[in-house]
């Protein structure tokens, strides 16, 4: 391929991929310099101008920024792309080029300085001017340019308005005081679900997909630990408010609850919500797998995974590096696609030795990184599994929130009647579990 041809092919590539971490890789290792066609690097600095503002490549909006024959150009480059999974060695090949080129062009400039300076001295500064310019070429095509505030005003301006318009929603999870109180999520956004077991972690994972899914927000979920069908026997029990254990003996099940399981699935029915339930998958399979599902269904609004702990851990010195690898490549998927990722973790043993077992950002197991790297942090519990006999919380959750990045921390309160999280009263659910006395014991539900 020659430099036009590979120029054509990384634009094409850029294109073709959208904004994902080739991508992001490609703009990090190109200058606009690099392209010697025009329209190529008129294209590229649309590209990255969307890219690092909008986090968005997107060929449809681009051509609305250039007149009709570069619009119908752009089109046609994206052709000369065969494989955009070669980009980043497209890329690779053009910054040869390009230095080579380049280094060519300053010799030449350097000899034709050396044969008419006057003495040594004058030869030694030419000659160290151009090491510095030779060194100073791979400098130039590592590092993205920095975008101006302006840019980036701008770009926030039209989010407002596009969300004041109604053409651009803040995503929600369907729980009226939980959004309320964290407002709402962001694209890019990475959310930690925590607790200690047998707080209803996965349960209330469910309850968000399943409301998140009846607006019409696509989500796809990583089950590590239970089977698509064990997930789904959750949802139908969830929809009908059955315990989970019906469903093991389904021979003494009455006509209603046959009736309910019915009306349960057909709820449930056609929504958009996507399973993977392979145990042994690492951060790069579920990357992958994510990026795939977002360009078959673009209307991917979250991602769940059932558990950050059972990620298959990359090789590292200790768990808690890898726990936090793992965590910060999670927050770069969210951002790289643009679509929120919500990761359930185990907090730690340390929470059972404290009288008041509320957990908080320090009780995350494994990894200080996952609270640096979490937008929002949410710690289930129920006082009534610790306080059996005296709890005034019986049928209450407490969902915590420990970090809100565009929000406010605090608690929020939901019921939790057979195994299920349904919303409830907060006035009167938080004037329960504040009381002093077990007076008031059943929840108002």
């Amino acid at each position: 391929m020659n430099t036009q041809q590979l120029e054509g092919a990384v634009i094409g590539g850029l294109l073709l991929n959208g904004a994902n971490q080739n991508s992001f890789d490609v703009l990090n290792m190109l200058c606009d310099e690099v392209f010697s066609v025009g329209l190529y690097r008129t294209l590229y600095q649309e590209i990255k101008q969307h890219a690092l503002s909008k986090n968005l490549i997107d060929p449809l909006i681009i051509s609305e920024k250039l007149s009709g024959n570069d619009s119908a150009n752009m089109f046609e480059t994206m052709k000369m792309c065969h494989s955009a999974a070669n980009i980043k060695g497209y890329a690779r090949m053009l910054v040869e080029n390009y230095q080579t080129n380049r280094i060519s062009y300053l010799v030449k400039q350097a000899s034709n300085d050396i044969a008419q300076a006057n003495n040594f001295e004058n030869t030694k500064v030419i000659i160290g001017e151009l090491i510095k310019q030779v060194n100073d070429l791979s400098t130039e095509v590592d590092n993205v340019e920095p975008i101006h505030i302006n840019d980036v005003l701008l770009n926030m301006f039209d989010t407002l308005e596009n969300r004041m318009n109604g053409k651009e929603k803040i995503i929600n999870l369907g729980l009226p005081d939980l959004d309320k109180k964290i407002g709402g999520l962001e694209p890019s956004d990475f959310v930690i679900i925590a607790g200690r077991p047998s707080m209803g972690k996965t349960e209330f994972a469910l309850e968000a997909i399943k409301q998140m899914a009846m607006k019409g927000q696509g989500v796809l979920v990583f089950s590590l630990e239970m089977s698509a069908n064990q997930l789904a026997q959750r949802q139908v029990a969830s929809s009908t408010n059955l315990a989970t254990s019906k469903f093991r003996s389904p021979e003494e099940l009455d006509d209603s609850e046959w009736g309910k399981i019915s009306m349960g699935i057909s709820q449930l029915t056609n929504l958009p919500i996507w399973m993977v339930d392979i145990s042994d998958l690492t951060i790069e399979k579920i990357r992958n797998i994510a990026r795939r599902h977002k360009r078959k269904h673009p209307e991917l609004t979250a991602i769940f995974i059932d558990y950050l702990g059972l990620i298959k851990p990359p090789k590292a010195e200790r768990f808690d590096i890898s726990i936090g690898i793992i965590s910060r490549e999670l927050k770069s998927m969210a951002k790289e696609l643009r679509t929120p990722v919500f990761a359930l973790s185990q907090l730690s043993r340390k929470v059972e030795e404290r009288p008041n077992k509320r957990p908080m950002n320090s009780d995350l197991r494994n990894s200080g990184e996952i609270e640096q790297d979490a937008d929002i942090t949410l710690f289930l519990y129920r006082d009534e599994y610790y306080n059996k006999e005296n709890s005034n919380q019986k049928g209450i959750a407490e969902i915590i929130i420990g970090k809100a990045r565009n929000g406010e921390v605090g608690t929020v309160y939901m019921s939790f009647i057979n195994g299920h999280f349904h919303n409830t009263d907060q006035a009167v659910a938080h004037q329960l579990a504040t009381a002093k006395t077990d007076a008031r014991n059943k929840a108002p539900f």
